[in-house]
């Protein structure tokens, strides 16, 4: 009886971890959306701020902020007494922080001396003109802009 009822536990053990994977794998779907908007939804109450899990640049994105060409993976919005802009792009250049830096140059920045640095493939550079301070950190994958309002 005993060898009956430990095949029968093995079963079911095995049965329940079945349905887990089928019913997660049926499920992940339904739930990603309901994950992405949990998420945006946290971090906006956090931040007090707007955010969007990828896609878009957020509609009060400084027009005069030109960004490379990529894929916009994550994008937020500061509101309140200190305003500012989070965007991280996949970036398809082949040197990104140098197309963000020329880009910058082409709309008017000028360098800001306070920060800029490379390791490698990597860099960060900072970028100002009348209106708006940008720091773009990042490699040959993505960048990451932080761009706020200059006082």
């Amino acid at each position: 009886m005993k060898k009956m009822t430990t095949s029968l536990l093995h079963v079911r053990v095995l049965a329940t971890i079945a349905l887990t994977l089928v019913g997660g794998t049926l499920l992940t779907g339904c739930t990603a959306d309901a994950a992405q908007n949990a998420v945006n939804g946290a971090v906006q109450g956090a931040t007090n701020g707007d955010v969007s899990l990828g896609g878009a640049l957020p509609s009060a994105w400084p027009a005069e902020v030109p960004v490379v060409e990529g894929k916009i993976l994550f994008a937020a919005v500061q509101k309140g007494d200190k305003p500012g802009w989070t965007v991280t792009v996949k970036a398809s250049a082949a040197d990104p922080i140098a197309e963000a830096t020329s880009s910058l140059t082409a709309a008017g920045f000028v360098a800001g001396g306070d920060v800029s640095a490379t390791v490698g493939s990597a860099g960060l550079v900072s970028m100002k003109n009348d209106h708006y301070a940008v720091v773009v950190a990042g490699g040959p994958d993505g960048l990451l802009y932080t761009v706020t309002p200059v006082s």
